[in-house]
């Protein structure tokens, strides 16, 4: 059977509680035993005592003169002696009254004085009468019934009676010491076994319970120190299972940090830590690798003293801001590597309170900055080389159809829309492309103002008018009197963006509207349409470069899939959000949102621009 610590407490202090009720049962017995003795002394000596008294009263009356007697009758000392001898007669039979056969010897002695104090107060009515001579015969007469009376009132069985009590009154008089030293003897020996069984169980108690609690704080000690732990304390109570617990957790915090030392010493980023000079105190075998340099000299370094000068500002920055209490501080900086090589490296830090240094982590962006330097050559090889010749050629185009350079044939004409419809495509690419690339890299800027709303929408609304016109779909606008703080040819190009893509996937006769609403504190732009709708999993993807609902849609319905990338560019510059979500009969509404410099409600008419 299995005991726990519980069961074992209830155990080591159920065994001197036990010992508790024996060592009481014990003393009640010899206690109980003593107040019987004592009962005992006191009525054998009360019995003698009162025999002693009797006896002694009864010889005195009996060895009074005649003379004095006389004198006793005259002064009523007779009677009171009479009176005491009754009182003692009764008071012995009182004090013998639960030994049947010690009562009978007193009722015999009661009568004999019966018999004797009839004889006394005969005597005293003749001596009362005033025959004084009359009453000294009689008690010459009566002095030998008076003597036989008194003899048998103290009889031989009396006086035995007598000498035995006190004698009982002494044998239980000793037995009573007796008692008392054995109560005596019990009270000091119970005293000494309870202390002995009580510094037992506490030995008990501290060598299980506190010895175990030890070896816990010993094996805290060595798991913080790193050194082996106790070996596990066996048992099933639950100190052994705390114990087993431990050991387990031990080892898991062993796996866990030998994963996490694998993890840093196979990392392919930078993980080391500064103190806050900016020292550096731990590194990883990356460190080698991406900043140039070896554990052995990197350790004690200062990390400003490899970082290219005019990138030291923005580390002193982060470390400032990382050590004020910050979570994380990310910033970027290039490092000189010792063979004299450049690093670019993103840098996390994290300032960790308990150990007083800066956790950091750092990514070789090398590569990325690299890619990003021939990214921003070739857009601007876009820019120069292609949006130039680009243009001249549909300015050509454009000659050739007005008929500048001769009239075409019909077939010409038909391949000149081409090509001019060709160029046009590849010019807007271009221009979607650098305009991405200006929104990434911050060069996108916007000439805010504050705008009417609803001629901003209108204006949209006409430039779109002849594709409309063409899909033979209805524009409507909610009229508006809300006024922005906008971009006008910004919002423009988002505006028409979105109706043409409402346009080009509506069907023949369908419906676009364009409504303004307030929500806190901006102003809200739907366009509604009455197309097949987005899927639920694109709803987020189409915001991005070259998404497209369908692949053939690029092919079917024109487009680069990159117009709802530069909306969504554009309205975040202005601080606001760009969503859609399907309708509940057919169709989606494409939604955005920007600053609004007054807030006024939106009106209820309609009116159709374009049927």
């Amino acid at each position: 059977m299995k005991f726990t610590l519980t069961h074992k407490a209830i155990i080591l202090v159920t065994i001197p509680l036990l010992f508790e009720f024996v060592f009481i049962a014990a003393l009640a017995y010899l206690l109980n035993q003593a107040e019987e003795e004592s009962t005992l002394v006191f009525r054998s000596a009360n019995i003698g005592n009162c025999s002693n008294k009797l006896i002694k009263d009864i010889f005195e009356l009996s060895a009074i003169p005649h003379n004095e007697i006389m004198e006793l009758f005259a002064s009523n000392g007779y009677k009171i002696k009479i009176e005491t001898i009754r009182s003692d007669l009764k008071e012995l039979s009182q004090a013998a009254k639960d030994n049947p056969s010690e009562q009978l010897i007193v009722k015999k002695s009661i009568a004999s004085g019966e018999e004797a104090f009839i004889l006394v107060e005969e005597l005293e009515k003749t001596f009362q009468s005033g025959n004084l001579l009359g009453a000294i015969d009689q008690l010459k007469q009566l002095r030998g019934e008076l003597r036989s009376c008194m003899q048998h009132m103290i009889s031989n069985d009396l006086i035995t009676m007598a000498q035995t009590e006190q004698q009982k009154a002494v044998e239980y008089h000793n037995k009573q010491l007796a008692s008392r030293k054995q109560i005596q003897f019990l009270l000091i020996a119970g005293l000494l076994f309870n202390a002995i069984i009580t510094i037992f169980v506490a030995w008990l108690i501290t060598k299980k319970i506190v010895g175990g609690l030890g070896l816990l704080i010993d094996n805290n000690y060595r798991l913080v120190s790193g050194v082996t732990l106790n070996p596990p304390i066996g048992g099933s109570d639950e100190i052994a299972n705390l114990d087993s617990t431990f050991h387990e957790m031990a080892i898991s915090l062993s796996e866990a940090k030998q994963r996490e030392k694998s993890m840093i010493e196979h990392s392919l980023d930078v993980i080391c830590s500064l103190d806050p000079q900016g020292k550096l105190t731990a590194v990883n075998p990356a460190c080698k690798r991406i900043l140039g340099y070896p554990e052995s000299i990197l350790l004690g370094m200062n990390l400003r003293g490899i970082t290219v000068e005019e990138d030291i500002e923005p580390l002193n920055n982060a470390l400032s801001s990382a050590g004020s209490g910050e979570t994380e501080t990310k910033f970027e900086s290039r490092v000189r590597q010792e063979n004299g090589g450049i690093v670019d490296v993103l840098w996390s830090i994290h300032w960790v309170e308990s150990a007083s240094s800066f956790f950091c982590v750092g990514h070789d962006i090398t590569a990325r900055k690299e890619m990003e330097r021939l990214k921003q050559q070739f857009m601007a090889m876009i820019s120069h080389d292609l949006r130039t010749p680009l243009t001249t050629i549909g300015n050509y185009l454009e000659m050739l159809a007005a008929g500048i350079f001769g009239s075409l044939s019909d077939k010409g004409q038909h391949l000149l829309k081409v090509a001019e419809n060709n160029a046009n495509r590849m010019l807007t690419l271009i221009n979607d492309l650098l305009d991405l690339e200006k929104a990434e890299f911050g060069g996108l800027k916007l000439d805010c103002s504050v705008q009417n709303l609803n001629d901003l929408l209108d204006q949209s609304i006409k430039s779109v008018a002849n594709l409309a016109s063409e899909k033979q779909v209805s524009l409507e606008l909610a009229e508006t009197d809300l006024v922005v703080y906008a971009d006008p040819k910004r919002v423009a190009q988002v505006l028409v963006n979105l109706l043409n893509n409402a346009i080009k996937f509506s069907p023949s006769g369908g419906i676009i509207k364009v409504i303004a609403k307030v929500n806190d504190g901006m102003a809200f732009i739907h366009v509604v349409d009455q197309g097949r709708g987005i899927p639920e999993h694109l709803r987020e993807a189409i915001f991005e470069r070259f998404q497209q609902v369908e692949i053939s849609d690029a092919a079917d319905k024109g487009g680069s899939g990159l117009g709802l990338a530069i909306c969504k560019a554009i309205v975040e510059l202005h601080g606001g959000h760009i969503t859609v979500e399907n309708n509940k009969d057919a169709g989606s509404t494409f939604s955005f949102s920007l600053p609004l410099t007054k807030q006024d409600k939106v009106l209820d008419t309609t009116k159709t621009l374009v049927h």
